[in-house]
């Protein structure tokens, strides 16, 4: 690894490198100046500028470990789930003999089988149906 001690020129007011040109968009009421600073460059494997002693930089590469951990968190919650729902047994809401099952399907139904429904339903469909049979006369003009 060859470290090139280069200098740079850098502008006093807003400290960043200037070229031939440099337009300073600061809005500092400091004098524009040049400066010179002595720079080793950036490192080619995390592109982060060494600092004062090159041989002091540790090369950290940004890792995605946190990403990584929270999708294998997240999967394996969504199969906790999963194995939860394929676990319960099917519960029919029509054939529940327990009196003290508190699903909401289960208690409607049975306010409703209370009320007797399925008698009022048979009644009102026929009566219905009969009168759905008898077609109004429409008067001609």
């Amino acid at each position: 690894m060859g470290w090139r001690p280069q200098l740079n020129i850098i502008c006093g007011r807003c400290g960043k490198p200037t070229g031939l040109r440099h337009v300073c968009v600061s809005g500092s009421r400091k004098r524009q100046t040049m400066k010179l600073k002595v720079s080793f460059g950036k490192c080619p494997k995390c592109k982060k500028t060494y600092g004062a002693n090159p041989a002091l930089h540790v090369c950290a590469p940004r890792s995605d470990f946190k990403r990584r951990r929270g999708a294998f968190d997240r999967e394996q919650a969504k199969r906790e789930r999963e194995k939860k729902r394929r676990a319960r047994p099917a519960h029919d809401y029509t054939e529940c003999s327990d009196q003290e099952c508190k699903r909401s399907l289960c208690v409607a139904f049975k306010a409703g089988r209370a009320l007797g429904d399925e008698e009022g339903l048979e009644r009102g469909w026929q009566q219905g149906y009969a009168r759905g049979l008898v077609q109004p006369k429409r008067e001609s003009r």
